[in-house]
């Protein structure tokens, strides 16, 4: 018998929390990064890393109907750390979403 709707849910919550922790990790790095690229000079978009972070992390998605869904929200997440990065690096409003609100309810 497959469980219930509710457990289904309780189990995505407990997931989003945890991946709001990650996210908010993942961000302090991006942030440490945009440092090291505008100390340097670097652009904020690097193809080439990008691609080898998809080939490297799609080998951790074992169920392969998944792996495009997989490919799809790291390349958002990673849409989202170039903005940010670019937020840090100008120093303007330039990198910040136009979508980061919460919808009505």
């Amino acid at each position: 018998m497959s469980r219930s709707l509710e457990d289904a849910r309780d189990e995505i919550r407990e997931t989003d929390r945890m991946m709001a922790e990650l996210f908010q990790k993942r961000m302090k790095a991006v942030r440490d990064i945009a440092a090291y690229k505008k100390e340097h000079g670097l652009p904020v978009f690097d193809e080439q890393q990008e691609k080898r972070v998809l080939e490297h992390n799609i080998s951790f998605i074992t169920d392969d109907t998944l792996r495009q869904y997989y490919l799809s929200f790291m390349k958002a997440a990673m849409a989202v750390s170039r903005q940010y990065q670019e937020h840090l690096i100008k120093g303007d409003d330039s990198g910040k979403p136009e979508t980061g609100q919460l919808p009505e309810t």
